[in-house]
């Protein structure tokens, strides 16, 4: 059985790829690893307001799992 494990300049990536679909990306704040899930928190602009969101990606499958 192949397990993958990411670091955490990967999963800044992957959020970061993911979310400049729909936002400015200002900055990339901490990833933090939980339970085997990444937590990274971004710092965006939308619209002229900044706002910091979190993508949650898995640290086996580098797939996001969620965001807020």
């Amino acid at each position: 059985m192949f397990v993958l494990n990411f670091n955490n300049r990967q999963v800044e990536d992957i959020a970061k790829d993911f979310l400049s679909q729909s936002y400015s990306v200002i900055k990339i704040g901490k990833s933090v690893l939980v339970d085997q899930t990444w937590i990274v928190e971004v710092l965006v602009s939308s619209y002229g307001k900044d706002l910091i969101k979190k993508v949650k990606i898995s640290n086996k499958t580098g797939h996001i799992v969620g965001f807020e």
